[in-house]
């Protein structure tokens, strides 16, 4: 997913936007949702992206503070049992180089629950 958001330290980053890609993986059981063919029973994509546009539109200066926010969103309303958000800021403008990008990682799996 890719969206512009007021993310990052410097003033210009907090007050035009930044453009940032967030990628997701999340691993739920679908095993119901096979047989009923329910979109009731299974993870309804299109609120996994909202949920994730709200996150991102909360403006902060940290990749690693939004990475934490998805995920921690995420396992509130969803059933996954294994996530990965990474989240990355295209041309941050550092150094004066381009085509690059900062990125920040978060990883949640039940096993690691204590979030």
């Amino acid at each position: 997913m890719q969206f512009h958001a007021c993310i990052g330290i410097l003033p210009q980053e907090r007050t035009e936007g930044v453009d940032l890609v967030i990628d997701f993986k999340g691993r739920c059981s679908s095993k119901k949702a096979v047989k009923t063919d329910d979109i009731a029973d299974t993870v309804d994509v299109r609120t996994l992206c909202e949920t994730i546009k709200q996150e991102v539109s909360k403006p902060c200066h940290l990749l690693e503070t939004l990475a934490d926010r998805i995920v921690r969103t995420i396992c509130d309303s969803f059933p996954f049992y294994a996530i990965k958000v990474k989240v990355a800021k295209l041309n941050p403008g550092l150094c004066g180089a381009q085509s690059w990008s900062a990125t920040a990682s978060m990883n949640w799996d039940n096993e690691n629950s204590d979030l």
